[in-house]
C-alpha cells in the first residue's frame, strides 16, 4: 500500500524545449533563480517526483509546485508559438526567448515611481548650489525648502521634505 499522494507526471515538453532549455541551463552566466527554474522544469520533464527534485536542489514543495503549474498554464501557448504563425516554425533563438518568458519574476505589486532618476538627480544638483543664488535668506538648505523650491522650479509635482531626505541619503557619491 503507497503512502501519500502518487508522485506528480512528467510534464510535457517537446524533445526540441527541451534541448534548448537544457542547452541554456549549461551556460555559466545565469543567475542562481533563473538556473534553479530550469533545473525544476528539467527534472520535471525527466519525471523527476517533487521528493526528489526538493532533495536533489534544496528547495521548497511550493517553490517546486509553482514552476510546475507556471510552465503547464504556458505550454499551449509555448507550442503554439514553436509552430510559428505560419506552422513553419520559429528560430531556435526566438523560441528561448518565449521559453524563457516563462520562467520569470512576474511584476511586482506596488505603486509606480512618481519621480525618476533624473527629477532626483536634478534635487541633488539644487542641493548642491547655494540657498542665496535662489533668493532664498539661508546659508544652508533645510529639506523644507529644497521641497519647496523644487516644486516651484517645476522639478517635481509634489514632493515631501522627507522624501527630499531619502533621495539625499541615497545619492550616490561619484568615485572617479
Amino acid at each position: 500500500m503507497s503512502r501519500g499522494k502518487p508522485p506528480a507526471k512528467a510534464i510535457t515538453m517537446t524533445g526540441r524545449q527541451y534541448h534548448l532549455l537544457r542547452k541554456h541551463w549549461a551556460k555559466h552566466s545565469l543567475s542562481h533563480h533563473l538556473k534553479q527554474r530550469l533545473s525544476i522544469l528539467l527534472l520535471a520533464r525527466e519525471g523527476m517526483s517533487h521528493g526528489g527534485i526538493k532533495r536533489k536542489l534544496g528547495v521548497d514543495i511550493n517553490t517546486i509546485k509553482k514552476w510546475r503549474r507556471r510552465w503547464e498554464s504556458a505550454y499551449e501557448s509555448v507550442l503554439a508559438y514553436e509552430s510559428g504563425p505560419n506552422g513553419e516554425g520559429v528560430s531556435d533563438l526566438a523560441l528561448l526567448k518565449r521559453l524563457l518568458e516563462v520562467v520569470q519574476d512576474e511584476p511586482r505589486s506596488g505603486a509606480p515611481r512618481r519621480i525618476t532618476l533624473a527629477q532626483k538627480k536634478q534635487i541633488i544638483a539644487l542641493a548642491c548650489e547655494k540657498p542665496e543664488d535662489h533668493g532664498i535668506a539661508l546659508t544652508q538648505w533645510n529639506r523644507e525648502m529644497l521641497a519647496h523650491v523644487a516644486q516651484a522650479k517645476g522639478i517635481v509635482d509634489t514632493i515631501s521634505p522627507r522624501y527630499v531626505s531619502e533621495i539625499l541619503k541615497k545619492r550616490e557619491t561619484p568615485t572617479s
